[in-house]
C-alpha cells in the first residue's frame, strides 16, 4: 500500500472518474487521481505524448525504460517492459538498457538515449551531443523527448516518495492500440 490511501473513485469529480475509467486499473493512476481536477489534464498531456506525438512509440519507450533504469524505479520499469514489447523493442534491447549498454543501439538511438540521460541529470548537452540528437529528431520530437523525460522522472519521484507498490500485473495489454501502437487514456 502507498503511504497515502487511494481515493474512493466515487468521491472524485465526474471528469476524473471518466479519465480513471479509461485507463488500466493500476496503482499509479489511482494514486494520481487524488489530484482530482488536475488528473484528467495530466492524463491528456501524457496521453498526447503517446497518441499525438511525432516521437515514435519505440523511441518514447526506450527513453522511459532508460529513465526507469537510471532512477531505479522498479514500478515504472515493470509497467513499461510490456509496453516496450508492444512497440517493437526486443528482449535483447531491454537487457541492453538494463545493463546501460547504449552502444548496442543505432547511432540515432544512442544520440537520443544520451540526450535523455543528460536531460535527466539536468545537464546541458554539448553542441555535438545536441547536433547528434537533432540529426535523429525533428525539433518537435526533441521537445517531446524532453517532456517524456520530465514526466516520467516526475512520476518516478512520486512512486518513490509515496512507496507505491508494484501492481500484480502489467497494464500494457489493457491499453487500446492503433497503427502507431499502444494509446494512453482513450
Amino acid at each position: 500500500m502507498a503511504r497515502i490511501p487511494f481515493p474512493n473513485p466515487e468521491s472524485l469529480a465526474p471528469e476524473t472518474q471518466r479519465a480513471l475509467a479509461a485507463l488500466p486499473d493500476l496503482g499509479i493512476f489511482r494514486l494520481l487521481s487524488l489530484a482530482d481536477d488536475a488528473f484528467p489534464r495530466f492524463i491528456a498531456l501524457t496521453g498526447g505524448l503517446w497518441t499525438n506525438a511525432e516521437l515514435s512509440p519505440r523511441r518514447r519507450e526506450l527513453v522511459i525504460l532508460l529513465v526507469a533504469k537510471l532512477l531505479d524505479c522498479e514500478y515504472e520499469w515493470f509497467q513499461h517492459i510490456e509496453v516496450a514489447k508492444l512497440c517493437e523493442i526486443t528482449e535483447d534491447e531491454i537487457a541492453a538498457i538494463d545493463a546501460l549498454e547504449l552502444d548496442s543501439f543505432s547511432e540515432d538511438e544512442q544520440a537520443i538515449l544520451r540526450l535523455a540521460q543528460i536531460t535527466l541529470e539536468r545537464g546541458r548537452p554539448s553542441d555535438e551531443q545536441l547536433a547528434a540528437a537533432r540529426a535523429a529528431l525533428t525539433d518537435r520530437e526533441l521537445i517531446e523527448l524532453q517532456l517524456v523525460v520530465a514526466i516520467y522522472s516526475g512520476l518516478a519521484a512520486v512512486m518513490a516518495g509515496l512507496d507505491l507498490e508494484l501492481d500484480q500485473r502489467s497494464g500494457a495489454h489493457e491499453l487500446t492500440r492503433d497503427e502507431r501502437g499502444p494509446r494512453l487514456g482513450e
